[in-house]
């Protein structure tokens, strides 16, 4: 019989037959054990989401202690109670913004969902700010019901929890605002629970399951409903769904009057990994011995295979640790020796390439970072240089001494804007993070906006902006400045394609079954086919000296980011159509769509 017939058959004999046995019987403990160690993990899980949730409101708790306390809140709050109504409305919105970035700040730093600052106004508290989601928060909160505990509101997607606080000047003592923190103990964060947890949940209240990752636990319902009363213990149970078995494990909780229920933790009813290696480890004798004796025979019959194997493989883990300086038996005048020497070669030249792709590698990272420096660069040369270039402007124009008082606050007022602009978008980048707050605001004031900042450049270069008016309710969710950014870049654009006398930029709304579109259209001298198949791609320009190629490429990433598109239609000598798609809201119904003439 051939070495590899006896090998074969020694493996049968020796390996599989006792490893299948074993399997069995392992199998057969495991199944009665298995459940029992199930749910002691469903256990486990559940005091850990209950801890979380406790520890939570522990956390938001002292987070809003925290910013009660605050010198910057109890200062904003004591100027609000004594000078609201004789500030003008400029001084407040700047002050207002001011706040509402600190406490953004502070909501990213304490992992917050929602922050609401009141103020007094008579026998209630108002609104000044809210950051986060504002859904449940109260426009008005009488100044004798907030009684410093945490309130609970049951809706339909969960629970939410609302913290309050009064704010007392720390000088005078008195009663100058309030203060209140919300976090949503909704789907979001039942959702992110089970995957941190990695197990399923399910939360069940006033007789509907707000959510479940856990399949069929809705008909396990009679069972735990009539066998758990509400006592607050933990029960366990299981109830089959779809051919299978389920366990879970479940508990009575109650936050307060009008927010109370059943959270479960479970899943499958299996055998865990765990108890499966515990109970193979303790029937693993027998294979054990087996194994021991196919080694045996194995080493009896092919101790000279297992040498070379043996040299071969420690061979190989030297050449992957980069060791290819190899002592290997070439002498040899078998078959072992021509693998040895082919071995030894294949390290050889191992060495040889590992060293060319390291000097390669240095040379590409290099490469890497500079282009990836410069790339950054242009970008935040671009983002600045068109604030800039507003100022600039309307600087000039203020220098003439040809201005009106009026139209001097008017220009003063757009460079301070610009400024801000600038501000802020410094402040973006020394931040890693790419989110922005967005919120509802109507495009229309913001194209107008634009609009007359390029209006030292239109007068100068002739050229007409038509803004005809949007449709009514037109509303966008996003970031103002980085909309208002896309809607300079493309106006930029307009202008510096226009070389007539004659110039026309028009600039309308539409709504459809696609979503919000603004359209800007120029006379300008427009594009041809080969040029509109590169105008995103960063650097790429036709102006020599008036441009970075970097406008519609960092247009097209705020559109992506707001999930909306941007389109490009052009005719050489005839002019551009550039139109912004924004995603139609759920529940948004605008007016007809403005067919422009």
């Amino acid at each position: 019989m051939k070495l590899r017939a006896r090998l074969l058959l020694i493996c049968l004999c020796a390996l599989l037959v006792p490893v299948l046995v074993a399997i069995a019987v392992a199998a057969a403990v495991v199944v009665g054990s298995g459940g029992r160690s199930q749910e002691a993990r469903f256990r486990a899980a559940l005091e850990l989401v209950r801890k979380d949730i406790a520890d939570t409101e522990r956390r938001y708790g002292l987070s809003i202690a925290r910013l009660a306390a605050s010198g910057a809140v109890q200062r904003k709050l004591y100027v609000y109670d004594r000078y609201w109504g004789l500030l003008g409305k400029d001084i407040l919105d700047g002050d207002v913004a001011v706040l509402r970035d600190d406490l953004e700040n502070y909501l990213l730093s304490e992992s917050l969902d929602t922050i609401a600052v009141y103020r007094v106004e008579g026998e209630n508290f108002v609104p000044v700010v809210v950051v986060g989601n504002s859904t449940y928060i109260r426009n008005s909160i009488p100044r004798s019901k907030p009684s410093g505990r945490p309130e609970y509101l049951q809706t339909s997607d969960g629970i939410y929890a609302t913290f309050t606080m009064p704010v007392f000047h720390s000088v005078s003592g008195g009663l100058i605002g309030f203060l209140a923190l919300q976090k949503a103990f909704n789907r979001s964060y039942l959702e992110a629970l089970s995957q941190k947890f990695n197990i399923n949940i399910a939360l069940y209240a006033q007789g509907l399951y707000r959510y479940s990752s856990l399949p069929g636990i809705a008909s396990a319902g009679a069972l735990w409903a009539r066998h758990h009363p509400a006592t607050g213990g933990l029960f366990s149970g299981t109830y089959p769904f779809a051919g299978r078995l389920y366990r879970y494990v479940g508990y009575y909780f109650e936050m307060g009057q009008a927010a109370k229920g059943y959270l479960f933790a479970g899943g499958p009813s299996s055998i865990t990994p765990a108890e499966w290696v515990r109970t193979f480890t303790r029937l693993s004798i027998i294979p054990l011995i087996c194994v021991a004796l196919a080694a045996v025979l194995f080493i009896l019959w092919g101790s000279e295979v297992i040498r070379a194997i043996r040299s071969l493989l420690a061979a190989s883990v030297k050449v992957g640790r980069g060791e290819y300086r190899l002592a290997l038996p070439v002498e040899r005048r078998d078959e072992f020796g021509s693998l040895y020497r082919g071995f030894a070669s294949m390290a050889a030249k191992l060495e040889e390439d590992a060293a060319k792709l390291e000097e390669s590698k240095r040379l590409l990272v290099t490469s890497e970072r500079m282009a990836a420096l410069g790339s950054f660069s242009a970008g935040v040369a671009h983002e600045i240089n068109n604030p800039l270039g507003v100022i600039l402007n309307h600087v000039q124009l203020l220098q003439s001494g040809k201005l009106s008082e009026a139209e001097r606050s008017e220009f003063l007022a757009r460079v301070d804007t610009e400024i801000k602009r600038i501000s802020r978008l410094l402040r973006n980048l020394l931040h890693t993070s790419d989110e922005v707050a967005f919120s509802d605001f109507a495009p229309e004031p913001v194209v107008r906006e634009v609009v007359q900042l390029f209006s030292p450049k239109l007068q100068g270069k002739g050229v007409e902006v038509r803004l005809e008016p949007f449709p009514d309710g037109l509303s966008i969710e996003g970031h103002v400045d980085a909309v208002k950014q896309v809607f300079f870049n493309l106006l930029y654009n307009a202008v510096q394609a226009i070389h007539h006398d004659h110039g026309l930029i028009r600039v309308f709304g539409q709504a459809d079954g696609a979503g919000f579109w603004i359209r800007f259209c120029d006379n300008g001298e427009g594009m041809d086919q080969a040029t509109r198949a590169h105008i995103f791609e960063p650097f790429f320009t036709r102006k020599q000296h008036a441009g970075t190629g970097l406008g519609l490429a960092l247009s097209r990433k705020i559109m992506r980011q707001h999930g909306g598109s941007i389109e490009v239609q052009s005719e050489e000598n005839v002019g551009t159509t550039v139109s912004l798609c924004f995603p139609m809201k759920e529940g948004a119904c605008p007016s007809a769509a403005i067919s422009p003439s």
